[in-house]
């Protein structure tokens, strides 16, 4: 089969990974959003799980991955439950890996086991495949695409600046490497960028607060189960709380919406959020070698401590208008 994609272009896919793209499994996440609940808040938020990861897989095959690292970049966020990383909070996950720790159970219940021997592959640890996973804050294919994905989506960066972005990119020992220290610039300065106006953008954070606690609620009245966000998509979760008959649970879902509006306010907030702190450190190429751009570069150095300390704040919330 073909697949055009948004930032890596057309691509035939076929054999087992065309068969693992098209399981049930796989096209649930078609319906779970990247950024969680806040497509109920930012109208054109809309990646969803099934784009990135078929983007994942993409981007380690244009860099020369096997076989088999292929299928397990496909397969690396088949876990994520309903809600994305919003699940993390309701299970109390500052580490937001409640869908790592699902993934074989996973694949176990959805029959993908009985397409790829999960054993030889290696899929009990994704981090042997170096370029679908690195240690944080290098970059990997994970990290590279939701950053790309999100911020052309969104509107925060360019057609132009991803390709551009992507011809700086190579692999050196397995690990990806940015071929310019200019480039390398552009992804810090943009990934502050992306922090700022996805990670902790304070409606997004808002969304995933809210979401939490409506789950929590509706799991604490047994109207839904933890298994059933494993299984469904955010819409049809959505639409069964929708359908009962409770009054606080629909004021509660009635919050959610565009027109909400909300700030950061240290001083007066409603509610507060810390997780998971995300920050990245390019591998650059020089005359001396590979090294992280915060080594050689002040500015890149900066911007990563500025970042550490943002996410080890936290989000203080008020809310002016829900």
């Amino acid at each position: 089969m073909k697949y055009t994609d948004v930032l890596y272009g057309e691509f035939e896919i076929d054999g087992v990974l065309e068969s693992l793209f098209k399981s049930d499994a796989m096209q649930r996440l078609a319906g779970v959003h990247q950024a969680g609940a806040a497509y109920l808040v930012h109208r054109n938020w809309t990646v969803n799980r099934l784009e990135h990861s078929v983007g994942v897989m993409l981007l380690v095959k244009k860099f020369g991955a096997k076989l088999d690292e292929q299928i397990a970049a496909l397969l690396h966020d088949i876990s994520h439950t309903s809600f994305s990383h919003v699940v993390d909070y309701l299970m109390q996950d500052k580490e937001e890996g409640y869908h790592d720790s699902i993934f074989l159970e996973t694949l176990e219940k959805n029959g993908i086991t009985t397409m790829v021997d999960v054993e030889s592959l290696g899929l009990d640890d994704l981090t042997r495949y170096t370029l679908l996973e690195q240690p944080s804050p290098l970059l990997c294919a994970d990290r590279i695409d939701y950053f790309l994905r999100d911020m052309l989506a969104y509107g925060h960066v360019s057609r132009c600046e991803v390709d551009a972005f992507l011809e700086a990119l190579c692999v050196i020992d397995g690990r990806f490497v940015i071929t310019s220290e200019e480039m390398a610039l552009w992804y810090i300065r943009n990934y502050e960028r992306y922090v700022s106006f996805v990670l902790l953008e304070p409606k997004n954070v808002y969304s995933a607060w809210k979401m939490s606690e409506i789950l929590r609620y509706a799991m604490q009245k047994h109207y839904i189960e933890i298994d059933l966000l494993k299984q469904s998509t955010d819409n049809n979760i959505i639409a069964h709380l929708q359908g009962i008959h409770d009054t606080h649970l629909q004021r509660e879902l009635a919050t959610l919406h565009p027109g909400i509006a909300v700030e950061i306010n240290n001083q007066t907030y409603d509610f507060y959020m810390t997780g998971k702190t995300r920050v990245v450190d390019p591998l650059v190429l020089t005359e001396r070698g590979v090294v992280p751009i915060s080594t050689i570069n002040k500015e890149a150095q900066e911007s990563i401590q500025f970042l550490e300390k943002q996410f080890e704040i936290g989000s203080f919330i008020r809310q002016i208008h829900v």
